[in-house]
């Protein structure tokens, strides 16, 4: 008997075995992709766009190497932005809906430029601010990227020796914020030269705290106050770095075949110069979205300036228009292929632009929208119609005189919101207890606080818990298990030698474990590096200590830390929450694979083999044929005879008897 194996490749996204279409790597060495991303810097925060405050050689260089779009535009906020470049959707439909409690994740079952990407063959990295969830299926690693260095929410609160996660693993890192992250995008690039690469380095500047190195900082304070010595301290420091991606490019002999893409995420952080544009970050306005947008491919792509109406949404398809990458989408893409325009095959076309704020409640978000000529404003109060051709900066609102484009242009802006708005599914819960996930993290920034207990700050982000001085108050987190297991927890906190003795409860739907805050550790602030005081959380030295074992069940569960006796004043401050599963199940080493398409499966009559939570087995026949499923997964549930699988990518392995 002889046997003959053909192997399919397929992606399962979270519906009912629906398969997606997208090339295997092609023969020839694709373009590598460099994309850099600034946090916070506004279209005016280049010496090139007419800022003589502030000194940006690289940036200058590069905006005359490269096409630039100067009518670009992204969101007002940060998370919202990413998510809309990554899949070419706007964020509303990706689960992103502002920048922190769980509203800046994205939905796992997106897929990303990055996985469409490495499914052709593309190595990826990403080193810098994610910001579109923490969690393990959120994780850049679950999204598209082989190496993750960076911080996976929206606010880094220290810039100097931080923590980061190396995919998985926390380490410290030695110097300033942006110096560390050009490092690792260069060890990337070193180390994947040979092969076609994506490198997303998202920087975490000028946004606050305005933490820069004394030098940068120094030399803009001879004339210029803090806040702005900071920021364009910040952004210097970020053109030398971008130097030095582009340096080795040349170095590398890359640079002939590598895309390099620059824009920001948003606005201006602060009220400074932005080419006289009204709106900042957080706004919808023309200076709250339009960014510097700069593309160059030497040789392939003429530098200029196109004033084609573009936005964080067109970076997608465009990309792999320009790579030659085909692809079928299982969601709709709403950005649009600008490669014919910029390969000068196409002509300028008008559209409609559309902008919302990244807030909660979805429904009171100030949103606008612009053609080529007019930019209208809905804000709860009012409605506002501006000439951007002979009012760029939104000083004579027309609306009042009723004219037919400005009710042409609010009656598309509503139908538009009420579409996105009516059809938004939050990811605010926390996945957690996969099988291949080692622990997790929860942070008081994710829980609901009751009683007395505060933050540290007006901002969740990067925040610790104070004033735990009642008795029964507590914090907790709603989590999805995916797979039952026992839990070694353990607390980050602080507490003086004066404060130590309180007796805390930790407590899941199934067990509870209660322990003594015993050993004192006195929580320091680190040394003081901000030029501007801040409003966020001050960053602190912290220490853990074990609760004790947690059983935590598969399916919804809620943990809730419980002050049961204060011995003194306060009980302490309080950080996070890790779990760490004490007796994790082996999981065998299944092949990753790619995608394919063209395949549909009578899932009626399959019968489950094994089942795993993050990687899984699966076999089934029928008169003729023997099947099985090896894959990386998020598991699969039966339901009236049907298995489904909500994310990953699978192998399929049919094995004819003959």
């Amino acid at each position: 008997m002889k046997k003959r194996r053909r192997t399919f490749e397929i992606c399962m996204t979270g519906i009912t075995a629906t398969l997606i279409a997208c090339n295997g790597p092609a023969e020839s060495k694709k373009p590598n992709i460099v994309v850099i991303l600034a946090d916070d810097m506004g279209w005016g925060d280049i010496n090139a766009n007419g800022n003589d405050l502030i000194s940006t050689p690289v940036l200058n260089r590069l905006k005359s190497e490269s096409l630039s779009f100067d009518r670009f535009y992204v969101c007002p906020l940060s998370a919202p932005t990413r998510a809309e470049m990554l899949t070419g959707r706007y964020f509303l439909r990706t689960g992103v809906s502002s920048v922190t409690r769980g509203y800046e994740n994205m939905r796992t079952d997106e897929i990303t430029i990055a996985e469409v990407l490495k499914n052709n063959g593309y190595t990826t990295g990403c080193f810098g601010k994610w910001h579109n969830g923490r969690y393990y299926p959120q994780h850049p690693n679950r999204q598209g990227f082989d190496e993750f260095v960076g911080f996976p929410v929206g606010h880094l609160g220290y810039y100097f020796d931080a923590f980061y996660l190396h995919n998985d693993e926390e380490k410290q890192s030695e110097g300033y914020a942006s110096d560390y992250f050009t490092a690792k995008a260069l060890d990337f690039i070193e180390r994947n030269k040979d092969n076609s690469f994506l490198c997303y380095i998202p920087y975490n500047v000028p946004h606050s705290p305005f933490q820069v190195p004394s030098g940068y900082f120094e030399k803009y304070m001879a004339g210029l106050d803090s806040t702005l010595a900071s920021v364009y301290g910040m952004v210097e420091n970020m053109d030398e770095n971008i130097g030095k991606i582009l340096g080795k490019l040349d170095e590398l002999e890359l640079a002939e075949n590598t895309i390099v893409i620059f824009l920001s995420d948003n606005g201006p952080n602060t009220e400074r110069y932005n080419g006289g544009m009204k709106g900042r970050k957080g706004s919808v306005d023309e200076g709250g979205v339009r960014v510097p947008f700069y593309i160059k491919w030497p040789g392939k792509i003429r530098a200029g300036v196109k004033q084609q109406l573009a936005q964080d949404i067109d970076i997608m398809p465009t990309l792999l228009g320009l790579c030659g990458i085909k692809y079928d989408p299982l969601k709709s893409i709403d950005g649009k292929d600008l490669s014919p325009l910029i390969n000068g095959k196409g002509e300028e076309f008008d559209r409609l632009i559309f902008s919302r704020q990244g807030n909660q409640v979805l429904k009171n978000c100030n949103s606008s929208v612009r053609n080529d000529r007019y930019r209208l404003v809905l804000t709860l109060r009012d409605t506002m119609l501006y000439d951007l051709k002979s009012d760029p900066g939104q000083k004579n609102d027309l609306f009042s005189k009723g004219s037919d484009i400005g009710n042409s242009l609010l009656a598309k802006l509503v139908n538009h919101n009420t579409e996105l708005i009516s059809a938004y599914e939050p990811v605010t819960t926390i996945e957690a207890g996969f099988a291949e996930e080692k622990s997790f993290t929860l942070p008081v920034q994710d829980a609901v606080l009751s009683g007395k207990i505060k933050y540290s700050s007006i901002h969740p982000n990067q925040s610790h818990t104070e004033n735990w001085i009642q008795n029964g108050d507590s914090i907790s987190w709603t989590l999805n298990i995916n797979t039952s297991a026992v839990y070694k927890a353990e607390l980050q906190y602080g507490c003086p030698e004066s404060e130590t003795g309180s007796v805390f409860i930790l407590r899941s739907g199934s067990s509870e474990v209660s322990f003594i805050i015993n050993k004192p550790f006195d929580s320091q602030i680190l040394p003081d590096r901000d030029y501007v005081k801040r409003s966020e959380s001050v960053e602190r030295t912290w220490t853990w200590m074990t609760a004790g074992n947690l059983e935590l069940r598969a399916g919804s569960e809620r943990i809730t830390l419980i002050l049961k006796e204060k011995k003194k004043l306060d009980a302490g401050l309080i950080k996070s929450v890790r779990l760490t599963e004490v007796n994790p199940v082996p999981v065998p080493p299944y092949p990753k694979s790619q995608i394919i398409s063209g395949m549909d499966i009578d899932w009626t009559n399959h019968r489950r083999h094994a089942q795993g939570s993050d990687n899984f087995q699966l076999t089934w026949a029928d008169d003729d044929h023997q099947y099985g499923i090896w894959g990386d997964g998020d598991g699969f549930a039966a339901t009236n005879g049907k298995y489904r699988v909500s994310m990953g990518v699978a192998r399929i392995e049919e094995i004819e008897n003959d």
